[in-house]
């Protein structure tokens, strides 16, 4: 475990404040283990003298598009999960299993559990990167029968005792990723009751009018009951209510309701963009701190924002290496100008996918 260095006790004023304080190489600090981060990590190349962390709440990082495969039984756990320290070692970084707390302008505060149950750790950094992803927009009062899409491991720890077991399901949420989770499970449980229930007036909101005819066609077929233009306001063990005053049978309910900026946010001193999450320019570095880089759904181009999805982060990869490198090497990193168009893959079920 990395030792904690002493405060710097400086005001930062720009790329030539970047490298350490301490008569080394910078100290480099990942939070979170994303697609981004980890495609950086594994093309960031020789740093010398770089002391470099990667901080994750949990040992493994997930791949969420194998998700709707290891539902349906495509993929085993393992095989949609990557162990942190043996990456982090290659690359010749550290793991710490931890979880952000808070952060100032050079140290982050951690929860970890790699120190003991319950220790907390404070890390000095010289450049941060920020990815730690987004939450799930609270549903019903964020009611304990409600099984969050996301942090990976609390979808994984909710479903996997109900996926065999629940004589029905809600999803909530009628986005791209609460429609695969539908069909997933349907292909798994054909016998159970599924219920897609979507607080707007149609599904798959911004998508094309024919891709969203095509999906609904497959959720008809797959006999997956959609609720449209409801309000969930409460959720209990065996089913939710609905504004309207309708009842849905769920002895499962998961939420895909979409992102919603971190809590732990409100504890950093980083600008936040209008939308909540952390506010960056074209270069990637937070608006306020630029030594911070934020990527991934945690992070808002406040001028050219991009949606919370993992197409956008994984192409953000080799951008955040050679901003670091740069970070590092006491430079301004150069802008950066994500795509505009991505290719969904939406996944029916059986290997098959509507384009």
């Amino acid at each position: 475990m990395p030792s904690r260095h002493g405060s710097h006790g400086h005001n930062l004023k720009g790329p030539t404040d970047l490298t350490s304080a301490h008569g080394k190489g910078p100290r480099i600090v990942f939070v979170g283990a994303g697609h981004a981060s980890l495609l950086a990590l594994t093309g960031l190349g020789a740093l010398p003298g770089a002391d470099i962390t990667l901080v994750s709440d949990g040992p493994q990082a997930h791949y969420s598009g194998m998700v709707p495969g290891w539902i349906e039984g495509l993929y085993g756990l393992g095989e949609m999960s990557i162990p942190l320290a043996p990456l982090a070692a290659r690359v010749g970084a550290r793991f710490l299993d931890a979880r952000l707390l808070g952060a100032s302008e050079r140290t982050v505060t951690l929860a970890t559990r790699s120190a003991g149950t319950g220790a907390t750790v404070t890390l000095d950094y010289d450049i941060l990167v920020l990815n730690i992803g987004a939450e799930v927009a609270p549903l019903a009062g964020g009611s304990p029968h409600i099984v969050p899409a996301k942090p990976f491991p609390r979808l994984i720890a909710g479903l996997t005792p109900r996926i065999d077991s629940a004589a029905s399901f809600a999803i909530a949420g009628a986005g791209a990723a609460g429609t695969e989770v539908a069909l997933a499970i349907r292909r798994r449980r054909p016998d159970a009751a599924i219920t897609l229930v979507e607080r707007g007036p149609a599904i798959l909101a911004g998508f094309p009018d024919g891709f969203r005819r095509r999906v609904r066609r497959h959720l008809e077929a797959a006999r997956i009951a959609i609720v449209e233009g409801a309000q969930i306001v409460e959720a209990g063990p065996a089913s939710l209510a609905l504004a309207d005053g309708r009842a849905i049978e769920s002895a499962c309910t998961l939420a895909f309701t979409g992102a919603a900026p971190p809590a732990v946010l409100d504890a950093t001193p980083f600008a936040r963009a209008a939308d909540g999450f952390v506010a960056t320019g074209a270069d990637l570095c937070v608006l306020s701190h630029p030594n911070v880089l934020a990527v991934g759904d945690v992070a808002t181009h406040a001028a050219d924002p991009r949606p919370k999805a993992g197409v956008f982060a994984v192409r953000a990869g080799a951008a955040l290496a050679r901003a670091v490198a740069a970070l590092a090497a006491g430079r301004r990193p150069s802008p950066v100008r994500l795509q505009r168009r991505a290719l969904v893959l939406l996944a029916t079920g059986g290997r098959r996918a509507i384009g």
